[in-house]
């Protein structure tokens, strides 16, 4: 089986910015940045509700962004049925980019986070990252097992009973096919807000080719406690490795 590989070189032309002469003011923003970031940083990407001691927690939810919003925001958590976001949750999207100094991270986390992207936002993401974690720090990813949907649904296809059902059961629990509707200007809007959807599926080579293509040495699958840095038992839990896998890289 063939697989397409990632043009690196397409990737980093997306994230190019023009650049331009830093004035005075630029520069000493700058020094302020590096001055911010001299402590060790553990980025917690996705945090959702789940907020670690000692990381930086950052979501791209879009009620989370609501909920943060200036003098308005806490009012909006009963109208809209906002979840309670925690003051240590910061808005932030890793596609986009985030106020991190390169080369700052001790570690990065992610869990169930990278399915929600497309291909192209994925790689942006990962080079993102890795330009986040200082020499020698880890970035460990935890997705749905794609291998494991394809297997029941193999399974569930053989059996006469529940052949018929197959194909619907797939797609409903990789969260890639969509259940609602598009019909009205109302419904695009949720659907457009709405981060549920699976954009991408992973399996353990096809994730761990990423992480090689994208710089990362040391590439392992890891199981539930099985890390290289004690830290990451602060983001952990359980339940995120329910059909799931777990992907462990170095940036050397």
């Amino acid at each position: 089986m063939t697989h397409q590989h990632f043009d690196k070189a397409q990737c980093k032309q997306l994230t190019t910015n023009n650049t331009h002469p830093s004035t005075p003011s630029q520069e000493v923003e700058s020094k302020r940045g590096e001055s911010r970031n001299k402590q060790p940083i553990c980025l917690h990407i996705g945090c959702g509700l789940v907020i670690a001691e000692g990381w930086k927690n950052i979501d791209a939810s879009p009620s989370l962004r609501l909920v943060k919003l200036p003098i308005i925001g806490r009012f909006l958590i009963p109208i809209f049925n906002l979840p309670e976001w925690s003051p240590n949750a910061q808005y932030g999207n890793i596609v986009k980019g985030l106020d991190i100094t390169p080369n700052s991270c001790d570690l990065i986390y992610a869990s169930h986070v990278l399915e929600h992207l497309s291909i192209i936002d994925f790689h942006l993401a990962m080079e993102r990252i890795f330009s986040y974690l200082k020499p020698h720090g880890i970035f460990r990813a935890v997705v749905p097992d794609l291998e494991h949907l394809i297997n029941i649904y193999i399974r569930e296809r053989k059996e006469e009973k529940g052949a018929s059902e197959a194909a619907i059961n797939f797609m409903t629990n990789s969260l890639v096919g969509h259940w609602g509707t598009r019909k009205s200007v109302g419904d695009r809007l949720r659907e457009m807000f709405s981060n549920n959807r699976h954009q991408w599926m992973w399996d353990e080579p096809s994730l761990k080719e990423a992480f090689f293509e994208h710089g990362f040495t040391d590439v392992r699958g890891c199981q539930y406690q099985e890390w290289r840095d004690d830290r990451f038992a602060s983001v952990e839990h359980p339940a995120n490795f329910e059909n799931a896998i777990c992907i462990e890289g170095i940036k050397k």
